[in-house]
């Protein structure tokens, strides 16, 4: 598996973001994703005050990071429509967590039940 290299926006307003170095290559269930060097990532788009719960960097950066730009750039929207492509990067979210931390279930639950619940809005702007 190809390393994550990323480098940290020290300057950047909101203080948790990284620009991706390397571009890294994913084979989801969709279809093959490039996330480009370039891409700029929070990571695991929590709250703060959740953070000792839904940790915004640690082994899920790479499930994270997909997520981040399968929803930035609405891939695979014009093949299968809004709903299903919106279902398949939770989906496959929710896999990536599962095969990194598999003993962290509910948490990883927690975090695929939050994109569902809340990621239309983050989809739609």
């Amino acid at each position: 598996m190809e390393p994550i290299v990323v480098q940290y926006l020290e300057d950047d307003p909101k203080g948790d973001r990284w620009r991706l170095v390397k571009p890294i290559n994913y084979f989801t269930i969709v279809g093959p994703i490039q996330v480009p060097a370039g891409y700029v990532t929070d990571f695991a788009s929590a709250p703060e005050v959740t953070w000792s719960f839904f940790p915004p960097i640690g082994r899920h950066n790479r499930a994270c990071m997909l997520h981040d730009y399968w929803y930035d750039h609405r891939l695979f929207e014009a093949e299968l429509g809004e709903t299903r492509a919106r279902y398949f990067a939770d989906r496959e979210f929710y896999e990536r967590l599962q095969a990194v931390e598999p003993k962290k279930w509910f948490r990883n639950w927690c975090m695929y039940a939050a994109c569902r619940l809340f990621g239309g809005r983050w989809w739609r702007d």
